[in-house]
């Protein structure tokens, strides 16, 4: 495994949806209901607007080709939205600038996985870019709420764990999401087979930067 697939799976699906939902449920056991509906709701949101971007581009072919767009980065999308809210919360509400500079860090880190995700030729300048920001519109108003409760052991435990999950992939989950997206496109879409990267539905062929990267696997996120 190559370091810039390793890093990749700090945005895995498989991996950051387990802590969305732990997220959701911790904040509502702490007493903090507002918190967990904003919480849950930002973060289904952002994971409905990417799902939906690649089930057009997927089912219909509808994209940009000038930005060579087929869809949000699912693995920036999520890096961007969890990563910062998990280190935010690990550490103690009392250390307040320490908790700025943890969100910081959680934030270079989503970074980090769009460009690798850029190294791997698994997806375009655009679609790396868009999945950030719709990841960082659900966590920085999160980690700017005042009234969430902070829990260093708890949020620990859970980055422990996603550690420990990333240097044991699970090989049978790790990428399956986009298998199941390809599939509910063509259910959908009656199609039997998904748009690939190059193919646009409203035009009769790619423009020319476009077809050069035409073999660039759309990849798993």
């Amino acid at each position: 495994m190559s370091h810039w697939h390793l890093v990749s799976l700090f945005g895995e699906s498989a991996y950051l949806l387990p802590c969305a939902v732990f997220l959701a449920l911790w904040l509502y056991w702490r007493g903090a209901p507002g918190s967990a509906r904003h919480w849950a709701l930002a973060f289904a949101t952002a994971a409905l607007l990417v799902l939906a971007s690649k089930l057009a581009f997927m089912g219909w072919g509808i994209g940009s080709a000038a930005l060579n767009f087929t869809g949000f980065s699912g693995h920036a999308m999520m890096a961007a939205s969890v990563l910062p809210v998990l280190l935010y919360l690990a550490v103690p509400a009392a250390r307040r600038r320490l908790g700025w500079l943890a969100a910081a860090a959680g934030v270079a880190l989503a970074l980090l996985v769009g460009v690798s995700r850029l190294a791997l030729h698994a997806h375009s300048v655009s679609e790396v870019a868009g999945g950030l920001g719709v990841g960082l519109c659900v966590s920085l108003p999160f980690i700017l709420r005042r009234t969430t409760p902070h829990g260093p052991l708890a949020m620990v435990l859970a980055s422990v764990v996603l550690a420990t999950a990333l240097v044991m992939p699970m090989t049978g989950t790790v990428g399956a999401s986009h298998g199941l997206i390809q599939q509910l496109a063509m259910l959908l879409s009656g199609r039997d087979r998904p748009f690939q990267r190059g193919e646009w539905a409203m035009h009769g062929r790619a423009p020319a930067y476009a077809t050069m990267h035409a073999a660039v696997r759309s990849g798993p996120g």
